[in-house]
């Protein structure tokens, strides 16, 4: 079944783009360019209020049947976009996927530039996955992908690409890119057929596909993780491997930790340990389920996090894996888990690409991208703080971030007035915030930790001029949020990600004691607990008994977590501010502060029986 949810939230975006292409439109004409009266246009009216009435009761033969005499008989309609839709739609109900994908297939080849073509590719992609044709699928998602008006669509359409592109064997991929010259997915794309290649053990013509890459789009990531590739090509051929079902005699409240109990990163890996640990005890008194822990010693280099992860499977089958706090350990324990057919959470951002290693690996840690589109999305459309600058980091995390944030303000109706590296020099730091003013901002966005933000007092001129200073979700911490709670009058940032929605954040600043460790071991302590805290909860909420029914609600959560679906009006339910020296929800208009949070999951999937 196709997932409802999800293609409903997306048809009703697109849906907005057919309504507006519409009314362009003026009254419509017909293949032959014969408009349609006025009498035939309020007839094609009322039969598509029909439809929509009897698609909406589930009447889906009626609704069919509408769907059939709009389009025989009314091409003119200017809604004829949604009708289609709507009887493909229906028609998949009735377990027509042949009919659902003829109309979609004959409205696309009739009219493949009409307002609402972008939704009718959406609906034909998911159509096509589900009826597992995966060329065709994949064709649909490179069409949908160029179509995409925003960045957050694009990357839905990426991911769904991705995910199409897996089922293709590497001639099948080569042959989808040469189709499309101009796409933006060619980058993509090119990393796939590598991932591809290699894995078919055709390394020559895997080096031919980077090198075509590096010509094309040299900075692009995507280049970069096809070079990753070409120096790992094992990498690429693990991940290509048949998944397993789990292993046999999985203990459903068994979770296993891997973490470096020796060596240099001892303080860090028992950081990381106790903060898992205490999300375990979280559990258990909120009565999700009694879980039993088990540590390991993953080390700091993959060849030890390898065997840590053999030997522990060997012993006991967990239901699933936390770890391993460095990238290198962490990255071969998932192959290992992968192997295993169970899933590893990483609760730890790191600077590899996990989740590119297979489907049973989950990365929790956020990199930044979604808070810092979310920060836009919350300046332009909530605030109605159009002119927007920047100041970032000096180094490619921070020029990404104001790319991604500058990118979504723009689209969203905002205007960029001005965007600078943050100068190491305090006084030439100092010196640019007050010069901003000039350039007349509304909202200044500054994705930088405290100690690589420009003098807070300069700061503090700037937001007393009414700017509001955006930030990145790592303000909450206690010593920086301290800091600035006292110097700057306005400011926002994103609350955490991982968050249920039962205040995990504070919870755990009620229960760590970070006596005696460095500032960095309580910085993995929090990220540990909250990855297990959503881990924890995600088991409980779904009921989850194998390894592979809770891959697929992990994989469920985090889409709607990443998905930057917030509609407007919860914007600053998901922002947060410092008000008294407390982290509070940002207020909304002529609403009082409140203290819930908005961050709980929908519905999981079924276990299975």
């Amino acid at each position: 079944m196709l997932e409802r949810s999800r293609r409903w939230g997306r048809i009703l975006v697109w849906g907005l783009v057919v309504v507006a292409g519409a009314c362009a439109g003026g009254g419509g004409a017909d293949r032959t360019g014969r408009s349609l009266s006025k009498t035939e246009r309020d007839l094609a009216g009322r039969l598509f209020a029909r439809q929509q009435e009897e698609h909406g009761l589930g009447n889906d033969r009626a609704a069919l049947a509408l769907g059939h005499e709009l389009i025989d008989r009314y091409q003119g309609f200017p809604r004829l976009d949604e009708a289609t839709c709507l009887a493909a739609l229906s028609a998949h109900r009735l377990h027509d996927t042949g009919e659902a994908l003829k109309l979609t297939g004959e409205f696309l080849a009739s009219r493949p530039d009409a307002p609402g073509a972008a939704a009718l590719l959406d609906l034909r992609a998911d159509l096509l996955r589900e009826a597992g044709d995966a060329p065709r699928a994949a064709e649909a998602l490179v069409l949908l992908y160029d179509r995409a008006a925003t960045a957050s669509a694009r990357e839905d359409a990426g991911s769904r690409l991705s995910a199409a592109a897996a089922a293709l064997p590497a001639d099948a991929l080569g042959v989808l890119r040469a189709s499309h010259p101009g796409s933006g997915t060619r980058p993509l794309l090119g990393y796939l057929w590598t991932g591809k290649l290699l894995a078919e053990r055709r390394d020559g013509e895997a080096r031919d596909a980077v090198a075509v890459l590096r010509s094309e789009a040299p900075a692009d990531a995507w280049t970069s993780k096809a070079e990753a590739l070409l120096r790992d090509p094992e990498a690429a051929v693990l991940a290509e491997r048949p998944l397993q079902p789990g292993p046999a005699g999985v203990d459903p409240q068994h979770v296993a930790v891997l973490c470096p109990l020796t060596g240099r990163h001892t303080v860090l890996g028992n950081a990381y340990y106790d903060g898992v640990r205490l999300a375990r005890d979280e559990a258990g008194r909120r009565g999700w389920r009694q879980y039993t822990l088990t540590a390991h010693d993953s080390g700091t280099d993959p060849v030890a996090a390898a065997l840590a992860a053999r030997r522990l499977l060997a012993e006991k089958p967990p239901i699933a894996l936390i770890g391993a706090l460095l990238g290198s350990p962490t990255a071969a324990a998932a192959l290992v888990a992968g192997e295993a057919g169970l899933p590893l959470v990483s609760p730890t951002p790191t600077e590899l690409a996990l989740e590119d290693l297979g489907p049973w690996v989950f990365a929790t840690g956020d990199d930044g991208g979604a808070e810092a589109r979310l920060a836009a999305r919350f300046a332009v459309e909530s605030q109605h703080l159009s002119r927007v600058a920047v100041l970032y980091p000096d180094d490619p995390a921070g020029l990404r971030l104001y790319e991604l944030f500058a990118t979504e303000a723009i689209e969203r109706g905002g205007t960029l007035v001005a965007a600078e590296a943050i100068p190491t020099a305090a006084a030439a730091a100092a010196e640019l915030v007050r010069g901003l003013a000039a350039t007349g901002p509304e909202a200044l966005y500054l994705p930088a930790d405290l100690q690589r933000l420009p003098p807070l007092d300069a700061l503090a001129d700037l937001a007393a001029t009414g700017v509001l200073i955006l930030g990145p979700r790592s303000w909450s911490a206690p010593a920086t949020a301290a800091a600035l709670g006292v110097a700057l009058p306005r400011l926002a940032f994103p609350g955490e990600a991982n968050d249920g929605g039962d205040g995990w954040p504070a919870r755990f600043d009620a229960l760590w004691d970070g006596q005696g460790r460095p500032p960095e071991a309580t910085s993995v302590a929090r990220q540990a607990f909250l990855g297990a805290m959503l881990l924890f909860d995600t088991l409980g909420e779904c009921g989850a008994t194998t390894p592979s029914d809770l891959a697929a609600a992990l994989r469920a959560r985090l889409s709607r977590l990443r998905a930057t679906d917030w509609q407007t009006e919860e914007l600053p339910a998901a922002m947060r501010t410092i008000q008294d020296g407390v982290i509070i929800p940002f207020p909304e208009p002529n609403a009082p502060p409140r203290i819930d949070h908005r961050f709980r999951h929908a519905d999981c999937p079924s276990p299975s029986p």
